[in-house]
């Protein structure tokens, strides 16, 4: 990598030098060759060489400042060739910023954003909404047809003094059980310190550093709704975090205690998690990725010190699921196995008895990307210890591959281990002709809650779905679910057909 950055230093200033690019003056033309041979990116001899190419004063300050000048300063910053203080100085030795004047420029390419002109002030305002339509082909159970805002947030983040970043999230789609009143939950609200680079330390309301898919953002998977599996997470809790990372491998841990907006009548319960990853194989079209999860979750303690239970339940890769049936957390079948019934779960353990003092999380992760083909998967499981009980084990895996048949590549973040957007290599235009990307993806999903006394029921779900990313910004999905089989539960034996469609904007 440094050896990439000095080959590009040298290249854009021996373009800058060979078309007599002028800068406002030969202080300032100096002082770049000197920060560039300071930093060793170029030798003392390329430095006189140079030196001696730069105009004089009296003639660098006759002519027009070019936008090149600004260009050369910002791909140096934005490789880190030079630092945010060098980049400020020689911004106003040329010109280009005034002392005085630190405020910001504005760009409108990925949200809104605004910088100062020094950099060490950033702020960028988002917004995402996803629009969805379902239709259940009905098997034992009549599923009810309908629509849903699924998620619709506003968001504030970025920077400050440099070392400070932010993030401020809400969604307003949240509905009430009856589906008609909406409330306003905040998803992310957080602060991270970056000052102890590559190491940095985070604290509020995030995600949980656990699973490939699961960290990443609902803009970027390959379908509507995340896998089975993840029926045994908290995607985010309040907490705090320390992470590392390199150009292609990262690590996270973290403690954790309830959601963001939970208040207990007892002690509330707490959550430790650790993600690791690495990609041996990292290019722009070819990668491979392998990931390892672990956690330990300590259940609320119930009021009256009555015995501590948890709970786990699955809608079938669909979130506009309701079948009507009363909910309970507590019923048995003929052989007095224990399970639970709630709206649109087709899984549902009901509340784990056996006064849990504790359950285990792990989960392994494995992901290629070939050209425009990728291949992804996930095993995660959950251990649940009880004190008056036999232990129970529930288990769940995905498995899932995709073709974007316009010839993109899925976008991966080897320093994050994330997926992040398609970006269409010719956005979609009647005007220029563009057809935007296509991609056609298949999934299978397992997730079996039965173990021990509880017979919470095993689901085994098909997806099939087409994307059409219209450009960066705009997407539409269409996903089609077969549930193949549920054993035991409340579902026992039924076997519903789930079309359903999306509408989503992400700026």
């Amino acid at each position: 990598m440094a050896a990439l950055r000095m080959k590009l230093a040298r290249a854009i200033l021996g373009l800058a030098v060979l078309y007599a690019i002028p800068m406002t003056s030969w202080a300032t033309d100096a002082a770049l060759l000197e920060v560039l041979r300071n930093n060793k990116l170029i030798t003392e001899e390329q430095y006189q060489a140079l030196v001696k190419t730069v105009p004089p004063a009296a003639d660098a300050a006759t002519r027009p400042l070019p936008a090149d000048d600004q260009d050369l300063l910002d791909v140096l910053l934005t490789n880190n060739l030079i630092s945010q203080e060098q980049f400020a100085k020689l911004r106003v030795q040329a010109g280009l910023a005034k002392k005085s004047d630190p405020e910001s420029k504005a760009s409108l390419k990925e949200g809104i954003k605004l910088k100062s002109q020094d950099g060490t002030f950033q702020a960028q305002v988002g917004a995402y909404f996803q629009a969805d339509t379902a239709f259940f082909g009905s098997d034992i159970t009549d599923f009810s047809n309908g629509t849903e805002l699924r998620r619709g947030r506003i968001s504030v983040g970025g920077t400050v003094f440099t070392d400070w970043d932010y993030k401020l999230e809400a969604d307003f789609a949240g509905t009430t059980p009856g589906g008609s009143t909406n409330s306003v939950t905040v998803t992310d609200a957080y602060v991270r310190y970056n000052g102890f680079r590559p190491v940095t330390i985070t604290a509020g309301n995030f995600k949980v550093p656990f699973s490939l898919e699961a960290l990443g953002s609902a803009k970027y998977t390959t379908f509507m709704e995340r896998g089975l599996p993840f029926a045994f997470l908290t995607s985010r809790r309040l907490g705090g975090m320390i992470s590392t990372n390199g150009d292609n491998w990262s690590v996270s841990a973290g403690w954790f205690g309830d959601g963001i907006t939970a208040q207990n009548t007892d002690d509330e319960g707490a959550m430790i998690a650790g993600r690791a990853t690495f990609a041996p194989v990292f290019s722009i079209d070819r990668v491979l990725h392998l990931g390892f999860s672990a956690g330990r979750v300590d259940p609320p303690h119930a009021a009256g010190n009555k015995p501590e239970t948890t709970r786990f339940r699955s809608k079938p890769e669909a979130n506009m699921v309701s079948d009507g049936l009363a909910e309970s957390s507590f019923l048995t079948d003929v052989d007095g196995n224990a399970f639970g019934r709630s709206s649109g779960r087709l899984v549902d353990t009901g509340s784990i008895s056996g006064d849990v003092s504790s359950y285990s999380l792990y989960g392994g992760e494995l992901a290629g990307i070939f050209g425009p083909l990728s291949l992804q998967g996930e095993y995660l499981s959950a251990n649940v210890n009880r004190d008056v009980a036999h232990d129970a084990g529930f288990d769940g895996f995905y498995v899932l591959g995709s073709w974007l048949i316009t010839g993109e590549s899925r976008v991966y973040k080897a320093d994050k281990g994330v997926f992040d957007m398609v970006v269409p290599r010719q956005p979609f235009s009647l005007k220029n002709g563009g057809s935007g990307a296509w991609e056609v993806a298949l999934r299978y999903s397992n997730l079996d809650l039965n173990d021990a006394d509880v017979r919470g029921g095993e689901l085994d779900d098909l997806t099939v779905g087409l994307n059409w990313y219209i450009n960066q910004y705009v997407r539409l999905s269409a996903n089609y679910v077969s549930v193949l089989d549920v054993k035991g539960g409340a579902h026992d034996n039924d076997e519903p057909d789930i079309y359903e469609m999306r509408m989503q904007f992400a700026y």
